[in-house]
């Protein structure tokens, strides 16, 4: 298994996880997120950490189950940096009894500094709050951007 896919393994483990060491330790000390609606940068810090385990509280009120990584597709653009394309499934339980699978596609530029892979910037293809919004999954405007 490349370092890559192994790095999305963890990466997955993380997505189910809500774990604040895992997740931080997968991103560079900056990094950039992006969606249909703009870009931001993101300082990996406290406040950084702090928001996982709202989202994690966020994302169970919704019914999140699982996230599974199904497929990903590499690119290494030099000896630092490769592309990855990830497609998603998320599976919600809402309303319950009621599995619901959602799939995102998702491009991520990752940097390894010789200590393995991490996020520097990653593309999220879809509006995943809209589409969860749709869904009825999400009320109104409520939620916290990923």
């Amino acid at each position: 298994m490349s370092k890559v896919r192994q790095f999305f393994a963890r990466y997955e483990e993380g997505a189910n996880t809500f774990d604040p060491d895992l997740v931080c330790g997968q991103f560079t000390d900056v990094f950039m997120g992006a969606d249909p609606n703009g870009v931001a940068a993101i300082p990996n810090d406290q406040v950084f950490r702090d928001a996982i385990p709202q989202r994690e509280a966020f994302f169970s009120q919704i019914g999140f189950r699982a996230a599974k990584v199904l497929e990903v597709i590499e690119t290494p653009l030099d000896p630092r940096y490769t592309m990855a394309k990830v497609l998603w499934r998320m599976t919600f339980e809402n309303p319950p009894g009621q599995l619901r699978d959602f799939e995102f596609f998702i491009t991520y530029f990752l940097f390894d500094a010789g200590v393995g892979p991490r996020v520097a910037f990653y593309i999220s293809h879809d509006d995943e709050q809209q589409v969860m919004r749709e869904a009825g999954l999400i009320p109104g405007s409520q939620g916290p951007k990923p």
